[in-house]
């Protein structure tokens, strides 16, 4: 799995102990942004009048579908990448999944250079 690095340094995305995807930081995708597009998600899913049981159960049943694919070397389109995020943190803020060393994310900052 390629590491992304942006100007500011990377967000790495686990689920179920397995690094998942990367994501590169940078000044205008910051890490408050790909942590709204889970409540995102979220919002937009309620306004629809979905139960919040109904999205916990789509959310977890896509990051498990991520995490297959993923385990058996499968391709993973970039939309679910994208989408991935937005469910990562979906379930992180609903607190279904907390963010420790098995599920979440991990924030790397940047090298710094001498």
């Amino acid at each position: 799995m390629t590491i992304y690095n942006g100007s500011q340094g990377s967000l790495n995305l686990y689920y179920k102990g397995l690094l998942i995807n990367s994501f590169p930081l940078t000044e205008k995708k910051t890490f408050k942004r790909y942590e709204y597009q889970g409540e995102y998600l979220i919002l937009k899913s309620m306004k629809k009048n979905l139960k919040v049981k109904h999205i916990i159960h789509t959310l977890t049943h896509f990051c498990n579908m991520i995490h297959k694919r993923k385990l058996n070397k499968q391709s993973i389109y970039k939309s679910d990448h994208n989408l991935f995020i937005s469910c990562l943190f979906g379930l992180m803020k609903l607190k279904i999944i907390d963010n420790d060393e098995s599920n979440g994310y991990l924030v790397m900052p940047k090298k710094k250079t001498i």
